[in-house]
């Protein structure tokens, strides 16, 4: 059974993704009403918001994946539970969570391999030429992570719900 170190080692990590897509948020909503005053004041958009929009995006939706993974907040159906006994939904959360796994690291491994072309394949914004490698990365990051929490779960026989704060360690 996995020890408590690595559980809280697990939601650190998803702490520090959500804090990264806390401020990537926070940067959007400065851009946006920057782009808007400049846009009412001279009259034309700045030049490559979209694109550094798009990559701060890209944190957002990564820091999600891993803070919804460490609260257990990714959509479940408790339809099982309602009708069937323990035994048979604990069958169905092994399945679930073997099945989730697979899709998780199969999804990280896409992502990082793609990342990995970078450039020589075309993996950049129009504008401004940010690559797209370390948003490919930051993504197959958090989806890794939630395969390990997954894992983690799995292997420790905890059911599908919520984590309570006292395991999680919370940052903030």
């Amino acid at each position: 059974m996995p020890g408590k170190s690595l559980t809280r080692w697990l939601f650190r990590i998803g702490d520090l993704f959500a804090f990264a897509a806390g401020l990537a948020v926070v940067i959007l909503v400065l851009m946006t009403v920057v782009a808007v005053v400049g846009r009412y004041v001279f009259g034309q958009p700045i030049f490559g918001i979209e694109d550094v929009s798009r990559v701060l995006l890209a944190f957002v939706v990564a820091g999600s994946i891993a803070y919804g993974a460490k609260r257990g907040a990714h959509v479940h159906v408790d339809v099982i539970s309602m009708q069937a006994g323990h035994k048979v939904l604990r069958v169905t959360d092994i399945i679930a969570r073997l099945i989730g796994i697979a899709v998780v690291s199969f999804t990280a491994y896409s992502l990082f391999t793609k990342g990995l072309c970078g450039k020589a394949c075309g993996y950049f914004t129009p504008n401004l030429s940010i690559p797209y490698m370390p948003f490919y990365f930051a993504l197959a990051l958090s989806m890794a992570l939630f395969g390990l929490i997954l894992l983690v779960d799995l292997i420790s026989g905890k059911p599908v719900e919520e984590h309570t704060p006292d395991e999680e360690g919370e940052l903030f």
